[in-house]
């Protein structure tokens, strides 16, 4: 079956390929959301086929576009109703139970078609959806996390609007965008990519301070930097969860309107094995930190990662990640100590590895850690600029003590000298000459008395 043409549709355009832009909506971390649709669904914007497949609708409408996507579709979906072109243009004969648009509103917009504000196309697309009906939207954080780390890049095909943060119609913030839809409305902060997320959180469940280490440990691995960034967004993340951020500083949001979305899970309680480890470390309390690299080395969690690992109220310790190698493991938080320039007790180690088999040594282990933990070679511009510092003042000491080595072996040749000076000038003088064959000769004779008689 062929898609329905708009009239605004892009002819050699793709959403879907991700050549043009950052792609479709995509990821499991999603398809929980999927499952919330029921009768007459609306799936507007790029989303990829394997996510619009868990949509349990029998009656779908799919909206792209591109005029490949919409052929794409139309063969992968022959059931559903696909229509391309840009929503100005989009009617529909009824009105949708669901309407999802988890790429966001911005990707709703046709190049060849009428260029709407952010608000508009929310009320379009409210105007889709029947009273009572189920809304699932994502909506991208500028003030985000991942936005905040992001090195400068430059424009894709796809950003040929304005940019968003200059849309008055469009709500900063997420009271704001709650506000926008109205007391019904329920938000999901996602990590680390608006359209890719791997973390989907209720963001009232961030605020639990019962859970915190395995919010932090669930975060940190969620935003684990793939490429080159401004700075390590792992801290970043864990101190905006400190702080009661992390849904302010999620890159995006998903709002659902009537959904019954549940996505709470069970967590331990407790802090993080790698927030206990620092803050002993901080506080030069060595026998803390001999006892929690014990129980972490000696327990079911060896191996697994400082930041992987919640410590309980009883001490026990609970792991949230497939265990490594334990040398590996402690070379990793090494590793974060020394990047992180923080004030650790153990004087200038040369690399992780050195500091690991220190910390091993407290505990009366050796181990042969990996020179980089984890096989990470990749830093932030932050933490580079850190250990340039950090490596500066190293090489300042040390050419402070070559110096002072120079200065000291010119000093003592120059001594040397002199008394070699005074010895020929010794040597040359008749009374010298004379003292020293005194001396000759009082040794003689004193080697013939001493020498036994046999």
């Amino acid at each position: 079956m062929n898609p329905r043409l708009l009239g605004d549709e892009m002819v050699r355009w793709s959403d879907l390929d991700g050549a043009h832009g950052p792609g479709p909506a995509r990821g499991a971390a999603l398809g929980p959301l999927l499952g919330a649709a029921s009768g007459r669904t609306l799936i507007a914007g790029p989303h990829d086929p394997a996510l619009v497949g868990l949509a349990p609708a029998d009656d779908l409408t799919l909206l792209v576009r591109g005029v490949a996507d919409g052929h794409a579709l139309a063969a992968g979906f022959p059931e559903a109703t696909v229509c391309v072109g840009g929503l100005a243009k989009f009617g529909a004969e009824a009105p949708f139970d669901t309407v999802i648009a988890l790429a966001g509103l911005e990707v709703l917009a046709s190049a060849e078609g009428v260029e709407l504000s952010w608000g508009q196309s929310l009320d379009l697309l409210l105007d889709l959806l029947r009273p009572g009906g189920t809304l699932l939207l994502t909506v991208e954080n500028h003030l985000g996390l991942h936005r905040l780390v992001a090195l400068p890049g430059r424009p894709a095909d796809a950003d040929w609007t304005a940019a968003g943060e200059h849309d008055p119609s469009r709500p900063a913030g997420l009271a704001r965008v709650l506000d926008r839809l109205g007391p019904a409305a329920r938000a999901y902060a996602a990590y680390p990519d608006p359209l890719a997320p791997t973390c989907v959180l209720e963001a009232g469940e961030l605020d639990r301070e019962d859970v915190t280490g395995a919010l932090a440990a669930l975060l940190t691995r969620a935003v684990e930097p793939l490429g080159n960034v401004l700075t390590d967004p792992r801290r970043l993340a864990v101190s905006a969860l400190r702080h009661g951020a992390a849904a302010q500083l999620a890159p995006a949001w998903i709002l659902a309107v009537g959904a019954d979305v549940d996505l709470r899970r069970t967590l331990p309680s407790g802090r993080t094995l790698h927030d206990l480890l620092l803050a002993a470390a901080l506080e030069r309390d060595l026998p803390a930190v001999r006892e929690l690299l014990g129980a972490w080395l000696d327990g079911p969690a060896a191996g697994v990662p400082a930041d992987q690992v919640v410590v309980g109220a009883a001490g026990e310790l609970t792991a949230l990640a497939p265990a490594e190698d334990p040398g590996a493991a402690l070379a990793r938080f090494a590793a974060d100590l020394i990047d992180g320039g923080y004030p650790h007790p153990w004087p200038a180690p040369r690399s992780p590895a050195e500091l690991a088999v220190t910390l091993a040594a407290m505990t009366g282990r050796e181990i042969d850690p990996p020179e980089r933990a984890g096989g990470r070679t990749d830093l932030g511009v932050r933490e580079l600029l850190a250990a340039r510092s950090r490596l500066a003042e190293e090489l300042a000491q040390a050419r402070a003590k070559q110096l002072w080595y120079e200065q000291m072996l010119v000093e003592r040749e120059a001594a040397l000298k002199r008394l070699q000076r005074i010895n020929l000038v010794l040597a040359a003088t008749a009374p010298a000459r004379a003292l020293l064959s005194g001396a000759r000769a009082a040794r003689r004779t004193a080697r013939r008395v001493l020498r036994p008689r046999g």
